[in-house]
């Protein structure tokens, strides 16, 4: 009998696949997802998978303004 793939639900990575996706390692990825605080979900077909909301990921590819320190606030 062959082993079924996980397919997460509609709208969900895994944190395997949100990886792949941003194309940064491991370490630097849980780094990033703590930093930005992005919630994690668990899916109740298999609560071993910690999951991640696509447009959160993606947020996380756009640029992010760098402070100039020369311009007055």
């Amino acid at each position: 009998m062959p082993v079924a793939k996980y397919r997460p639900p509609e709208g969900y990575l895994t944190m395997a696949q949100a990886q792949e996706r941003l194309g940064i390692s491991k370490v630097t990825f849980h780094r990033l997802v703590r930093r930005a605080g992005l919630p994690t979900h668990r899916d109740p077909r298999d609560t071993r998978v910690r999951l991640l909301n696509i447009t959160d990921v993606d947020r996380l590819m756009e640029p992010v303004p760098e402070h100039d320190e020369r311009t007055p606030t």
